[in-house]
C-alpha cells in the first residue's frame, strides 16, 4: 500500500542536506523525519565524520564514522519517542525515492527507543509502512 503521508517532502529535504559519500565515492542521501500523530519531534540525515568514532554508541552503528539519517533523528528528539512513527527516504541524483528500508542496526536503536511504525521508501517510488515488532 502507498501511504501519503505529510512528513515525506521535509524528509526529502532532509536528505537533500547530506554530503555523505559511500566507499566508492557515491553520494547517498538520506533523511528521516520522526513524528507522533500530528507534530514533527525531529528530523535528520546521514553523514559521515571521522571524530565520530568514540562519540556515539558503536552498538547502534553499522559504520564506525557515519550517522544514518534515523540514528541522526532519534538522537535529535531529546525525548521519550515510545509510540512514534518514523518516516525515512533516500534520493538518488536524479532526485528520485529509492529503496530506504533501515539496516538491521536502524531497526535496533528503532525498537529500542520504542517507535512503532517505520515508513520508508522503495525503488518504484511508493512510501510502505511496516510495524515494529515489540521487544520482549
Amino acid at each position: 500500500m502507498d501511504y501519503k503521508i505529510p512528513w515525506v517532502e521535509l524528509a526529502i529535504k532532509e536528505a537533500l542536506k547530506s554530503t555523505y559519500k559511500n566507499g566508492i565515492g557515491n553520494m547517498v542521501r538520506v533523511g528521516a523525519v520522526v513524528f507522533n500523530k500530528k507534530q514533527v519531534i525531529s528530523s535528520g540525515h546521514n553523514y559521515g565524520n571521522r571524530s565520530l568514532s568514540r562519540s556515539h554508541n558503536r552498538k547502534f552503528r553499522k559504520f564506525l564514522n557515519s550517522i544514518h539519517a534515523e540514528v541522526d533523528a532519534i538522537i535529535r528528539a531529546r525525548t521519550n519517542l515510545k509510540g512514534a512513527s518514523i518516516v525515512v527516504v533516500r534520493i538518488d541524483r536524479s532526485n528520485n525515492l529509492r529503496l530506504s528500508k533501515p539496516c538491521e542496526y536502524c531497526e535496533a536503536y528503532i525498537r529500542h527507543v520504542g517507535i512503532r511504525n517505520v515508513f520508508y521508501s522503495t525503488n518504484s517510488g511508493k512510501i510502505v509502512k511496516r510495524r515494529v515488532q515489540c521487544r520482549e
